[in-house]
């Protein structure tokens, strides 16, 4: 649904309660229980932010990503995607 013509965003609403029209991958999970994912690499741990994918922006379902995901790296961060959101999450 993101309109290429124009690159507008639809509203959506994240399970952190997060509402916004920006394409903002990493706000998606922001507060999440596992908004970060750990990778091991010479003898350290990383934590890098798991990211929204475009297919949970686009209200796509199921999703085309690999495994039908809406996050990565942590694919089970969200499994469905946000209600069809109002401007500013207002209710009509």
């Amino acid at each position: 649904m993101a309109d290429g013509k124009h690159n507008l965003t639809p509203w959506w609403l994240a399970p952190n309660g997060n509402c916004q029209d920006d394409l903002e991958v990493g706000d998606v999970v922001e507060g999440l229980k596992h908004a970060t994912y750990p990778v091991k690499m010479n003898g350290r741990t990383y934590h890098p932010q798991n990211v929204a994918l475009l297919q949970w922006f686009e209200f796509q379902t199921p999703s085309t990503a690999i495994d039908g995901a809406y996050t990565y790296p942590d694919e089970s961060v969200i499994t469905q995607l946000s209600p069809i959101e109002y401007v500013n999450c207002s209710i009509p």
